[in-house]
């Protein structure tokens, strides 16, 4: 854990300190406490000094609130069980454990203003603090019949719809990255993961969702991808307002993807895709590399390539852009 994300840790979770005083809990002086703080607050104060010499965790944003978030559902709030916590180790491992607890119930929903163990696709930990980020994770009970079309696509479609959701209501211009990844010029703003599970028959999907809404550049520049924020993009918008806004896209979108397939918004998704018709580097589970030019996703949701000549469908994978 770099300084800067240490600081950050420790007064989220532990709330005010002195100067002195945390400077001695981290084993350094206080006048690089106090330039390290400097550069945490470089465009945005997330950490106030007083007076008094002492410092705490600012937060940057409105509060989650579930009442909020419901009236933003508007006639389809009954649909959906809100819980919304200060402070959790990783909303989709909540949710697993339900699941596994037997306690599943379609479409609940958790919410955490700050996650400690957040996960993103292979393994990375996702960056999260106080108000600086929108995480959150649904529960879908996923039918049988369902089940048996597959639902291999699912998180092209949940893609699609934060897509939506932000080009709407911040009036921008994001796209997206097969299989699971939000994009503003190249940079990383939103991501996927999708895990699932069985219990006594019943097959169950849980949607994790990361958002950045306002990330210290320092803690930004320390991930091994660029990333981008809301914040950083010149906006200013209400978490309560964009999550309702998300739900119910994403729950629209779902009731079409489950009667009609992904194949229903496939055009709708290759034309937001960030690196359509475009050659790029694809690295394979293994790490092998391979050079090609994007042509398509098919209704599978397989990356589909001209590689040296040859098309070739990927079902797994990463794409990285050739410099």
């Amino acid at each position: 854990m770099s300084l800067a994300a240490e600081i950050l840790a420790i007064l989220v979770s532990k709330g005010r300190f002195s100067i002195s005083s945390l400077a001695q809990r981290l084993g350094i002086n206080s006048a690089s406490l106090e330039v390290e703080i400097d550069r945490i607050n470089e465009d945005m104060k997330f950490i106030g000094q007083f007076d008094d010499d002492m410092v705490e965790f600012n937060q940057v944003s409105e509060l989650l609130c579930a009442e909020k978030i419901r009236a933003e559902l508007g006639v389809f709030s009954d649909r959906f069980i809100l819980n919304v916590v200060p402070e959790t180790g990783s909303t989709n491992d909540d949710l697993l454990d339900v699941i596994r607890s037997g306690s599943a119930q379609d479409r609940y929903i958790r919410i955490a203003e700050n996650q400690s163990a957040g996960r993103g696709t292979k393994g990375r930990a996702w960056l999260s603090i106080p108000g600086g980020s929108l995480t959150f994770s649904i529960l879908r009970s996923i039918s049988s019949k369902d089940t048996k079309k597959g639902i291999s696509t699912l998180p092209l479609m949940v893609g699609l719809s934060i897509v939506r959701s932000l080009n709407a209501i911040a009036n921008i211009d994001c796209q997206l990255k097969w299989p699971n990844d939000v994009l503003f010029h190249g940079k990383k703003l939103a991501g996927v993961l999708i895990e699932s599970v069985s219990v006594s028959g019943q097959h169950h999907v849980v949607i994790g969702v990361g958002i950045n809404i306002c990330i210290p550049k320092i803690l930004m520049n320390e991930v091994d991808q660029p990333i981008a924020d809301l914040y950083g993009l010149g906006l200013s918008i209400d978490r309560n307002v964009l999550l309702g806004k998300i739900i119910v896209e994403m729950d629209g979108m779902l009731e079409r993807y489950f009667t009609d397939g992904f194949d229903y918004f496939r055009q709708e998704w290759c034309q937001l895709h960030a690196y359509q018709n475009q050659r790029v580097c694809f690295v394979l589970p293994d790490g092998q590399k391979l050079d090609g030019d994007i042509l398509d996703v098919d209704a599978g949701g397989a990356l589909v390539l001209r590689v040296a000549g040859e098309v070739k469908r990927f079902i797994s994978g990463e794409i990285r852009i050739n410099v």
